[in-house]
C-alpha cells in the first residue's frame, strides 16, 4: 500500500498540497527530476513516502540560495532491491551559487520510498522546502568513451613547449551520458593556475559501475536544482581511479567551472566522488587526481608543489572579492571556502598528491594510515 504523509511541527506553518515536478533532462535517456514540496517556516519539517516512482540520487532545497538552513537534514531511503531501509544520514548544507539553497547530495542507488527529517536549531526554516529526486535514467549506448578536445574554436590549449606529464584516460561527457543543449557555451579562462580538489558528500557505498549514473545525478541537481547551465566540476574520479570528463568545453582546455565560489577563473576543480570526512579515499583515486593535476599544471609549467597568489572574484563567505589571497598549486576546497569539503580524511592527502604529482611516473600512492599522518604532522587547515 501507498503511503504518503508530509508533516510540519511549527504550529504555524502554512501547508499546501504541492504537485509533484517532473522535468525530463535532454540528452540523457531516461533522467529526470522529480520535486516534492515541504513548505515550511517553523521549526521542522518532515517527508514520508514508502512506495515513490523510482529515483537513485536526493537533495532537500530551498528559496533563498544566499540563506544556510540552520538546522539538521536527516534522510533515508527504501531500496528497491531488497525493500530494505537504509540508515539515517546526515546532509551537509552551506552558502552556496545557485538560484536556490541545497543540501549536500545523496547516492541512494535505486530506491523506491524516502523519508526526510528537517529539524530547526530555534529559527525558521527557509521558505520553499522540497525535495528533489533524481532518476539519472539508463546508461548511453556504448561510443567511444574518451575525451579528445574541442577543437579549433576555442583557446590554445596550452604555450608552446611547456613540458607535461601524460594525459591519462578520461571518460567523455558523451560516454558517461551527460546533458548537452544548445546555448550551452563554455567559458574559457587563460590558463589553469590552480587545482581545487573536492569531494561529493555522498555515500561511499557505491559500485563503480554505477558511476556514470552517478555523473548524470550530479549533473542534473547543478542543473535543475542549482541553476548552473553544467556540471559545476571540470573532473569528477570515482573510488576506482577512473576520471570523468566534467563541465563542457574540451579536457584540453581551461574551462571556467562553477567549483570554487571566487576563485572558478583559471582554476580547475575536480571531485572524488564520495564523502571523506574520516573514511580515506582510496589510492586510486588520490593517484588519478596527482596525475590529472600533474598533466593540467605542467601543460602551463606549473610545479604541483608550488604556491600561487590568486585574486577573490566576489565576497564568498571566507575572502572579500578583490583581495588577494596565496594557495598551494594544489588545494582543497576548505582553503577558498568556509566548508569542510573535501573533508578531513582526504585533505590531510593533499601533500601525497602534490608530491605524486610533482612525479607522476612514480609509484601509485600508498602507505600506512600512520605513517602518512606522521609525515603530515603540523599541518592544518
Amino acid at each position: 500500500m501507498r503511503t504518503r504523509s508530509i508533516v510540519v511541527t511549527a504550529a504555524t506553518a502554512a501547508l499546501t498540497t504541492g504537485i509533484v515536478g517532473l522535468l525530463a533532462v535532454r540528452g540523457v535517456p531516461g533522467a529526470a527530476l522529480r520535486t516534492e514540496p515541504l513548505r515550511a517556516n517553523g521549526s521542522g519539517a518532515s517527508f514520508e513516502d514508502g512506495d515513490t516512482a523510482g529515483f537513485s540520487m536526493l537533495a532537500v532545497s530551498w528559496d533563498e540560495p544566499d540563506r544556510a538552513l540552520d538546522g539538521e537534514i536527516r534522510v533515508r531511503t527504501k531500496s528497491a532491491r531488497t525493500g530494505a531501509w537504509s540508515p539515517w544520514t546526515v546532509l551537509g548544507t552551506e552558502r552556496g551559487e545557485g538560484v536556490r539553497g541545497v543540501s549536500e547530495p545523496l547516492w541512494a542507488g535505486p530506491s523506491t520510498g524516502v523519508e526526510v527529517q528537517v529539524a530547526g536549531h530555534g529559527v525558521p526554516l527557509p521558505p520553499g522546502l522540497r525535495l528533489d529526486l533524481v532518476d539519472p535514467g539508463a546508461d548511453p549506448a556504448a561510443t567511444d568513451p574518451t575525451a579528445g578536445d574541442a577543437g579549433d574554436a576555442v583557446p590554445a590549449a596550452y604555450p608552446a613547449g611547456a613540458p607535461a606529464a601524460a594525459r591519462p584516460d578520461v571518460v567523455s561527457r558523451s560516454g558517461w551520458g551527460a546533458r548537452e543543449q544548445p546555448g550551452n557555451d563554455p567559458v574559457y579562462g587563460q590558463e589553469v593556475k590552480a587545482v581545487f580538489v573536492h569531494h561529493t558528500a555522498q555515500t561511499n557505498a557505491y559500485d563503480c559501475t554505477d558511476s556514470a549514473a552517478l555523473m548524470r545525478g550530479l549533473q542534473t541537481l547543478h542543473v535543475r536544482t542549482n541553476g548552473w547551465k553544467d556540471l559545476g566540476y571540470n573532473f569528477v574520479v570515482d573510488k576506482c581511479g577512473t576520471v570523468f570528463e566534467g563541465r563542457r568545453g574540451g579536457v584540453d582546455r581551461p574551462v571556467t567551472g562553477a567549483h570554487t565560489l571566487g576563485f572558478n577563473t583559471d582554476t580547475m576543480g575536480v571531485a572524488v566522488i564520495g564523502e571523506y570526512s574520516t573514511q580515506e579515499p582510496s589510492d586510486a583515486a588520490m593517484t588519478a587526481v596527482a596525475r590529472l593535476a600533474a598533466w593540467k599544471l605542467g601543460r602551463y609549467g606549473y610545479d604541483p608543489q608550488g604556491s600561487v597568489t590568486l585574486t577573490s572574484g566576489l565576497d564568498n563567505g571566507k575572502f572579500r572579492g578583490g583581495v588577494q589571497a596565496r594557495f598551494e598549486r594544489i588545494s582543497g576546497h576548505r582553503d577558498a571556502f568556509s566548508t569542510e569539503c573535501p573533508g578531513t580524511a582526504l585533505y590531510r592527502r593533499l601533500p601525497a598528491i602534490r608530491s605524486r604529482a610533482a612525479d607522476p611516473s612514480g609509484d601509485p600512492l600508498g602507505g600506512s594510515l600512520d605513517g602518512l599522518i606522521g609525515s603530515l604532522a603540523g599541518h592544518h587547515g
